[in-house]
């Protein structure tokens, strides 16, 4: 009788973690043919000071792929690294008295060990934080590259001001209105702002999307292309009464509807507005200005948002007909949006309509519906149709009528055919310390002026006060005026040196993930990128990550890609060849509601469950007082809910391999993941099943090759493991080929594990499907399977041995057992040769003893053969 080890999950997961350490494992070269390398990446995370169990999710699926990837014979690139510049490093400092950037990398450090515990397959020569002092001098040069290339620019702008944050943000970091980070509400605010050009890139960021679909989620594509926006229609240009030569350009997708304009609408923050307005009316107008710029673009433009304007007292001249109609500032026109201006038709925008109604403007239909009677409209009419009251167009089609006028006006001087894009220009100014500066100054006669590549990098100064109030680099008080080497900071310029200050404004930290990729393929060169090592690598063969990055960090990363390649960096205009949005880790949440009103959340373990025999959590009450809570519904795990589980404490229960491949056997990657405490110990006592199962058999096989035959030359047991073999490796290679489906492939090596029997089975076979069993799961529980793997007695490196084969032939049995179905319902299964077919396959079923015994006395109506399917009889 073996010995039997016990299995000790910390013991040997550190083991040959030290091992693939030493031996330096996963570190690959850049010089080997690309059809032979594979990059695999998983969005690097934010140094927030501990993994959360979506972070162990998306993590594993990266290994997973990784290591099944190698083990087919690819040089994996498996980088990783930290987003380390950001405002929670800020706040730490102000409620925690500690430096950002202390706070920072004692965070870095943590999570690096938690990653290494967890057995990941990474080339951790390659890391970086992107606040590393390597990494943002480098983007500072980028920035200028940038600059020079005449993708930046600055100008005066109104920006989404986060009240939480007190600083800046992108227009993709409002979400409803509030800060995609805190929650809090987003207002408009005018600010000297620098931008990067991504409109530049508008189209190609559009076309992309379509050769992407297939490698990319739908629903990703879909979200870029609807934030990108594209619009075909014509600018048309409209006189302003009484100020000659004076005109207003307006866009529209619908200039089939000119005739029935009864009114234009005005950004209430048009320069146009300054001058123009009547004395009379300027008070109304300034105060809905102010009012307008309190609230978030979200409230001025969302679905559910109230229409307000004002008359601005400015009449317009419609270009195609005469007609004069009144200027009203609008809170739904945006500045940055087309012209800032659009012109209403009520009668056929549902927007105009609404506003129409509340205002008491005229409703003037111009397209009817293509049969019958123009209806009395009690709702803007949107549909294509037929021209009516609309001068010469009078009876043509709408669709066809949009060209037609835009040709009359572009033949008067009036209208041209455009197009214009949802997609605004990114803000990337961001007024707070941890963050990378912006390399520019400012001369004291001379303005604004970009740094020298010479005199970078611009370092963050350490004796920086955090109190919460404003900018902190503003508020510090020499590093604005102070060069690196403690003179006084002057620039250069045609008549000499004069003084300066820096900009006090730092970069949005989605900068530094719009390139982190493409460092990685070259993460110790001295320039910014080597172009050569960017384009063997990229585009990133697998690229995991959340959804919700659709139009923030995954539009950011194409645009900076094609600007890199303007930029002479790279020839790869896509960074992402194939995107995988992982599911949620979701669970049950525990609140209660006291009598102030303010919920209370309650962590997992501070509360008893009760569940229901399918293992669903039916009630719950709190520890500390043993009074009911309410049990939420199953959703993402978050802080704020605390429903959250601490992954440290399963792996330091169960170990790295347990919380492995319950994340990756719950749910198919891109789906949600349902937090099961029985799932977790369920996958534990399938890894301590087959610890067992090789450790009683170890001695048995350890000198026994494993079985190469044919399953035609083996017998009983024997045969049928061999098939079980083949098709098990044959069920999980399609799986991991397809659409990395792990928890398949896991299935599938739970069933085999039921077949192999050791009393039953001889040791050459028993040894194939052991074999078998650990080359598959080792891309899902490297450590345990390395450990077996050795202990069977092989002598190579599980590592090198790659990925097992089968043979389609070795699947196929000699015979079939088929079903016997009478009147739909199963009597009972015959077992015949699986080479008969047609007549003979029907005669060979009438004479089998089986099919008489369940027709016996009754009249074979109907004999229905289905071959290697199923026999069906019809019995009067």
């Amino acid at each position: 009788m073996n010995e039997i080890r016990p299995y000790e999950p910390a013991v040997l997961e550190a083991k040959w973690q030290d091992h693939w350490e030493k031996t330096r494992a996963f570190e690959v070269a850049d010089d080997l043919p690309r059809e032979q390398c594979y990059y695999i990446l998983e969005m690097f995370p934010y140094p927030s000071g501990n993994l959360h169990m979506g972070h162990v999710r998306n993590y594993s699926i990266g290994d997973a792929v990784a290591r099944y990837k190698r083990m087919r014979g690819f040089h994996v690139l498996h980088p990783m690294g930290w987003d380390s510049f950001g405002l929670p490093a800020e706040q730490a400092a102000i409620e925690r008295g500690i430096h950002p950037k202390t706070w920072t990398y004692q965070n870095i450090a943590y999570m690096r060990s938690q990653l290494k515990r967890m057995g990941f397959s990474y080339a951790w020569s390659r890391e970086f934080a992107t606040s590393d002092p390597g990494y943002a001098e480098r983007e500072q040069a980028i920035f200028l590259d940038l600059v020079e290339k005449g993708l930046v620019y600055r100008k005066s702008s109104l920006v989404n001001w986060s009240t939480g944050l007190n600083t800046v943000l992108a227009n993709e970091q409002v979400i409803d209105g509030l800060c995609w980070r805190t929650g809090m509400p987003v207002i408009q605010k005018e600010l000297p702002q620098w931008f990067l050009r991504t409109t530049h890139y508008a189209e190609e960021l559009l076309s992309g999307t379509v050769a992407l679909k297939g490698s990319w989620p739908d629903a990703v594509l879909s979200q870029q292309r609807n934030w990108i926006g594209k619009s075909e229609g014509a600018e048309i240009t409209f006189a302003i009464d009484g100020h000659p030569g004076r005109t207003l350009t307006v866009f529209t997708t619908r200039p089939d509807t000119i005739y029935g304009v009864t009114f234009v609408s005005i950004a209430p923050e048009h320069a146009l507005l300054d001058d123009l307005v009547p004395a009379a009316h300027m008070a109304q107008v300034e105060a809905f200005r102010t009012a307008t710029r309190a609230v978030s673009e979200h409230e001025r433009i969302g679905d559910e948002a109230e229409k307000k304007g004002v008359f601005t007292g400015i009449q317009l001249v419609n270009p195609i007909n005469g007609a004069k109609v009144p200027l009203w500032a609008a809170n739904f026109v945006l500045l940055e949006y087309g012209t800032g201006a659009v012109m209403a038709v009520p009668a056929h925008d549902t927007r105009d309509f609404a506003f129409a109604t509340a205002y008491d403007l005229p409703v003037i239909q111009v397209i009817a519906p293509p049969a019958g009677p123009a209806p009395t409209l009690t709702e803007a009419f949107t549909e294509p149709g037929i021209m009516v009251a609309s001068g010469r167009f009078d009876g043509q089609e709408s669709t066809a009528a949009k060209r037609l006028i835009t040709e009359q006006l572009a033949s008067q001087g009036q209208g041209r055919a455009t197009i214009t894009y949802r997609l605004r220009d990114w803000g990337i100014s961001r007024q707070r310390y941890w963050g990378n500066p912006i390399p520019f100054v400012y001369g004291e006669a001379s303005g604004v002026v970009a740094m020298r590549k010479q005199d970078l990098p611009v370092t963050l100064p350490m004796d920086v006060v955090f109190d919460g109030i404003g900018n902190p680099l503003e508020n510090h008080p020499t590093w604005k005026t102070t060069a690196a080497d403690g003179s006084p900071l002057t620039v250069r310029t045609n008549t000499g040196k004069e003084p300066a200050r820096r900009e006090t404004d730092t970069m949005d930290t989605f900068m530094e993930s719009s390139w982190y990729f493409a460092r990685y393929t070259c993460a110790d060169a001295s320039a910014p990128l080597d172009p050569k090592h960017v384009d063997h690598w990229l585009p990133v063969d697998l690229y995991i990550g959340g959804i919700e990055h659709a139009v923030l960090h995954l539009l950011y990363a194409r645009f900076f890609q094609k600007a890199l390649c303007d930029l002479g960096y790279s020839t790869v205009r896509e960074p992402f060849k194939r995107l995988l949005c992982q599911g949620m880790v979701c669970m049950e949440s525990y609140t209660r509601e006291p009598i102030d009103g303010k919920k209370q959340c309650f962590y997992p373990d501070e509360v008893d469950v009760i569940k229901d025999d399918k293992g669903k959590v039916v009630s719950a009450v709190l520890k500390a007082d043993g009074q009911p809570v309410t049990v939420g519904r199953v959703v993402k795990m978050s802080k704020s809910l605390r429903n959250t589980v601490d992954p440290q404490g399963l792996i330091d229960q169960f170990g790295a391999d347990t919380a492995r491949l319950f994340t990756l056997f719950a749910a198919p990657p891109e789906l949600d993941l349902e937090w099961k405490e029985s799932g977790v110990i369920g996958a534990h006592r399938f890894l301590k099943r087959l610890w067992t199962m090789v450790q009683e058999q170890k001695d048995r096989l350890a000198a026994v090759t494993a079985f190469s035959g044919q399953a035609k030359d083996a017998t009983g047991p024997d045969q049928a493991v061999v098939r079980k073999v083949h098709a098990t490796v044959k069920r999980a290679t399609h799986a991991m080929e397809k659409d990395f489906s792990f928890n398949t492939t896991i299935a599938a090596c739970m069933e085999l594990t039921n077949e192999l029997k050791p009393e039953s089975l001889s040791p050459a076979v028993l040894k194939l499907g052991l074999t078998t069993l650990i080359r598959l799961l080792s891309p899902m529980v490297p450590h345990i399977t390395h450990e077996l793997w050795q202990d069977l007695g092989d002598g190579r490196e599980l590592l090198t041995v790659g990925w097992p084969t089968f043979d389609e032939a070795q699947i196929a049995t000699d015979d079939f057992e088929y079903p016997i179905q009478v009147n739909g319902k199963v009597r009972g299964r015959i077992t015949l040769s699986a080479g008969l077919s047609g007549a003979a396959l029907e005669q060979a079923v009438a004479d089998s003893a089986e099919v008489k015994a369940v027709s016996e006395g009754k009249t074979v109506r109907k004999l229905i053969v289905v071959p290697r399917k199923v026999i069906n009889l019809v019995l009067g």
